[in-house]
């Protein structure tokens, strides 16, 4: 099972993984890291280290979701990027989230990375262009 790890600022992360749990019930191999102000570097990085060994157990790829490119979360992941083994997304929102934890099983890594990378922009919808399009 391809494994989740969300890693933002603040504590979006976590409150990601609770609204996912909330929708889908409890999660298995999805991990989140909130880095605050007050987190130091080096024991944002020790704590991705963990979480990276927790969701990573079988092999079979994990997928860093981020919250925004060029930000601390993103580059202390970008440290752990290796081909086929860990992958990074930025921009991570709920719908990605959901996706992610209920199409890994059915997906390898690449595949998986490239289906979040479209489901995650195709989620962001204007409703009033949709009820425009309904009249």
């Amino acid at each position: 099972m391809i494994g989740i790890v969300v890693v933002t600022h603040a504590g979006l992360a976590d409150e990601l993984i609770q609204a996912t749990q909330l929708i889908l019930g409890p999660l298995k191999r999805v991990e989140s890291l909130s880095i605050g102000r007050e987190m130091s570097l080096d024991t944002a990085k020790e704590k991705l280290h963990q979480v990276i060994a927790q969701v990573g157990k079988d092999g079979d790829g994990i997928i860093i979701l981020t919250d925004l490119f060029g930000g601390t979360p993103t580059n202390i992941s970008a440290e752990l990027l290796q081909e086929g083994v860990v992958e990074i997304l930025t921009g991570v929102n709920l719908p990605m989230l959901i996706k992610g934890v209920g199409s890994r099983m059915n997906q390898n890594l690449d595949g998986l990375v490239t289906l979040l990378k479209e489901y995650g922009k195709n989620a962001i919808i204007r409703p009033s262009e949709l009820l425009r399009s309904t009249r």
